[in-house]
């Protein structure tokens, strides 16, 4: 008993050593710097890099209509089930408004697998930490909506049935 107990305590130590031990970006690195080095190392992959300068821009190029932005990512399991609910509001509503997903996943390859199967008419960009910090995701998934001129309207973390997904749009595109 005393060994299983010892043998647990050690694994769970361990377990919030590798969590706690991963790096950040130094102090003097501007947001830019930040955004172009992790853009760079994304944009050869299928996924198109979305930081906070492309999301301003994305947002003043459409700003004839209202954008949702899920923040997930693919080992999340609540992610894997609100995914399906932003697909069938984007079914119902993309022509109507926009609808962005938008990977924090550190891994693009775990993306990538993650869309094996097959992949959506929904978009999906990979982000980083940046832009996570920028709109203060602190839980995934976190949706974000934007009203037609690009302005901040919700954020909230969680699942929202596409019910619930359908009556945000609909106020949104009054």
């Amino acid at each position: 008993m005393i060994k299983s107990w010892r043998l647990c305590s050690l694994l769970i130590i361990m377990v919030l050593l590798v969590a706690c031990s991963s790096g950040s970006a130094p102090e003097a690195e501007t947001e830019s710097e930040r955004e172009s080095q992790a853009g760079s190392t994304i944009e050869s992959s299928d996924f198109p890099f979305m930081g906070v300068a492309e999301l301003d821009r994305f947002l003043a190029d459409n700003n004839e209509k209202p954008t949702m932005v899920l923040f997930w990512t693919t080992w999340c399991p609540s992610c894997k089930q609100q995914i399906p609910e932003m697909e069938q509001l984007n079914k119902s509503h993309g022509e109507k408004m926009n609808i962005i997903t938008i990977s924090l996943d550190e891994n693009v390859a775990a993306l990538a697998s993650f869309f094996k199967k097959g992949r959506l008419d929904l978009p999906v960009y990979i982000g980083n930490d940046v832009i996570a910090e920028r709109f203060e995701v602190s839980a995934i998934p976190t949706l974000v909506i934007f009203d037609k001129q690009g302005k901040q309207t919700f954020s909230k973390a969680g699942i929202f049935p596409h019910s619930m997904l359908k009556a945000m749009a609909d106020n949104l595109i009054k």
